[in-house]
């Protein structure tokens, strides 16, 4: 454990405000690029992994072999990739809602509308896209970890890290300029 880590833990499991700060501080920083996936539900992950890093130090499951940083930004990125997973999960109705529902179906033909053309963007966006980032998606998609990903294609993981933020960054600007153009 490094020097100050072990103070820092036990000030925080004691409820000092600068321990508490220190901490909340971390987790956010590694928490912020996941904020606009995570929209409305951005407070109950900060609230989840506040709650979690108590739990895990409370256990002594820190065991030191990187830095408290180091180790609180792996379960905030973990916390943040779950709760984006989950919400990505489709949620089924029941037939026999949708005949109880009125006036719900246009307004669900309008949804479904708005989707399309957000499918046709979505379409149109890829077409742009390289063919390295395509797979990288995909092996996202597939479920892979940055790790996996690394040792798939020979590279650091901070390599492939960089790859697929450079990535994103060309499909916004591909994204941005097809709305653009469109209006």
């Amino acid at each position: 454990m490094r020097p100050g880590e072990a103070e820092l833990i036990d000030g925080f499991l004691a409820g000092e405000h600068t321990a508490i700060n220190a901490i909340d501080g971390w987790v956010q920083q590694a928490a912020w690029p996941f904020r606009r996936r995570l929209g409305d539900r951005w407070e109950d992950l900060l609230q989840d992994v506040r709650l979690e890093t108590m739990r895990l130090l409370q256990d002594n499951r820190f065991r030191g072999e990187s830095s408290l940083k180091t180790y609180l930004w792996r379960v905030t990125n973990n916390a943040c990739v779950d709760k984006i997973r989950a919400q990505s999960r489709v949620q089924w109705e029941e037939i026999e809602q949708v005949d109880q529902w009125g006036d719900e179906p246009r307004r669900m033909a309008l949804e479904e509308a708005a989707r399309g053309e957000t499918k046709d963007l979505l379409i149109r966006v890829l077409a742009k896209m390289s063919d390295e980032c395509k797979n990288l998606w995909q092996m996202i998609l597939n479920g892979l970890s940055y790790r996996e990903m690394s040792e798939a294609l020979g590279v650091s993981e901070g390599a492939l890290r960089v790859r697929v933020l450079r990535c994103r960054r060309r499909a916004v600007a591909a994204r941005d300029e097809l709305i653009q153009n469109q209006e």
